[in-house]
């Protein structure tokens, strides 16, 4: 029998089995993109950080044969429990995390990770996307989202990542002990030992860094579509990245 799925304390938000943040119940913006073209592209996609699913059970639903990716196992096994016996054949499920993961070369038509890039150092958030240009097929594309330095319990530091950003730090929202901004009585145990908020200016530049043609470059508010929770301004950013043929 797969786990239990985390009672959820947050309006809109499901807690990850292995203490790193939540899973929204329904896509974002980007997410959202991700699993329309996914439908259509005719190529096996990558959800990479999926979580219990919110994308990958959509996108299977809509016909894509798609690969998640995560690094609990737990998740998955959660993940193919929900998935209908009769898209499974199209779900792959792979435990493997960043920056470590590798697949094929142009083994993807499409690659979505949401959530996923701030829990890296700045190198390893440059050596993943040059990882998932290399994964893309030509006419490819690229949907990431990414916490930003105005939400969560790390939105105190934004007045810092501001004037790191002014000075032209290239990873300004880099917080090297992210037990500080944890609430009295929250144990830190599982907790990052570090988090990277991101904003799109920085998506875009590590995007086109790789060689990708950026489409589009957006702050996101936190709500979730039929949540009916509010969530901050410019809670997430935003980036969808062409690989040209």
């Amino acid at each position: 029998m797969p786990p239990t799925i985390p009672k959820s304390f947050l309006k809109g938000f499901v807690p990850t089995l292995n203490n790193r943040g939540f899973m929204a119940e329904h896509p974002d913006e980007i997410s959202t993109e991700f699993v329309a073209f996914a439908a259509g592209c005719g190529q096996r996609v990558l959800d990479i950080g999926c979580a219990y699913g919110v994308a990958t059970l959509p996108a299977l639903a809509r016909g894509a044969w798609i690969t998640a990716c995560d690094m609990e196992q737990g998740h998955l096994d959660i993940l193919m429990e929900k998935a209908p016996p009769a898209h499974r054949a199209r779900l792959e499920c792979r435990a493997a995390s960043l920056p470590e993961v590798d697949f094929a070369p142009q083994a993807f038509g499409a690659i979505l990770c949401a959530r996923l890039l701030h829990f890296l150092r700045g190198a390893d958030v440059e050596a993943s996307v040059l990882k998932m240009f290399d994964w893309l097929v030509p006419g490819g594309k690229l949907f990431l989202v990414a916490d930003t330095p105005y939400t969560g319990l790390w939105k105190s530091h934004a007045p810092v990542y501001e004037e790191k950003k002014r000075r032209g730090d290239p990873w300004p929202g880099f917080i090297d002990r992210f037990q500080d901004f944890l609430p009295p009585g929250v144990a830190s145990a599982g907790q990052p030992e570090f988090l990277n908020p991101l904003d799109p200016d920085i998506l875009d530049r590590v995007c086109k860094g790789a060689g990708f043609a950026v489409e589009k470059a957006i702050f996101m508010d936190g709500s979730v579509a039929g949540s009916g929770a509010a969530k901050p301004a410019k809670a997430h950013a935003g980036v969808i990245a062409l690989k040209q043929a």
